[in-house]
């Protein structure tokens, strides 16, 4: 199974906050959506980061009332570490479990055309061995032909 294989079920929605945005936004976005993560665009337009909610609550710790009027740049992930379409879900296994992150972004030539999480493999992973069990159940049932 390909990343392409989740984001054809998943499809290819990401929210974005700009850089210059406040963090009480960048909440509010994700409370709203009930979502973990928002790439960070720059003014124009390219992605330059990644803002978690374990980013902000992070930063929470270090200055509690002043993060909520800190912008998204100072909190948030500067190196986005990203996946392609053709990669095989066992190397973004490898990516997600090797760099401690529950969120990636889905990049095809240079192009955002997604977002995977942790989440969404554990449930690709879950759909294919309850597809291959049923099909040894009938197999060993001798309902197969």
């Amino acid at each position: 199974m390909k990343v392409k294989d989740i984001l054809s079920n998943k499809g290819p929605q990401v929210l974005t906050i700009g850089d210059n945005m406040p963090i009480r936004i960048a909440i509010e976005y994700l409370a709203n959506n009930k979502i973990g993560v928002l790439l960070v665009l720059s003014e124009d337009g390219k992605i330059c980061g990644i803002i978690s909610e374990r980013d902000i609550i992070r930063e929470f710790a270090k200055s509690k009332e002043e993060t909520l009027d800190k912008l998204v740049g100072e909190v948030m992930t500067r190196q986005v570490i990203f996946v392609e379409p053709d990669d095989e879900i066992e190397y973004a296994e490898k990516v997600f479990t090797q760099n401690k992150i529950r969120h990636l972004p889905v990049l095809q030539q240079k192009r955002l055309v997604g977002l995977i999480s942790i989440g969404d493999v554990v449930k690709a992973a879950l759909n294919e061995t309850k597809t291959e069990n049923k099909y040894l159940m009938e197999y060993i049932g001798g309902n197969v032909k």
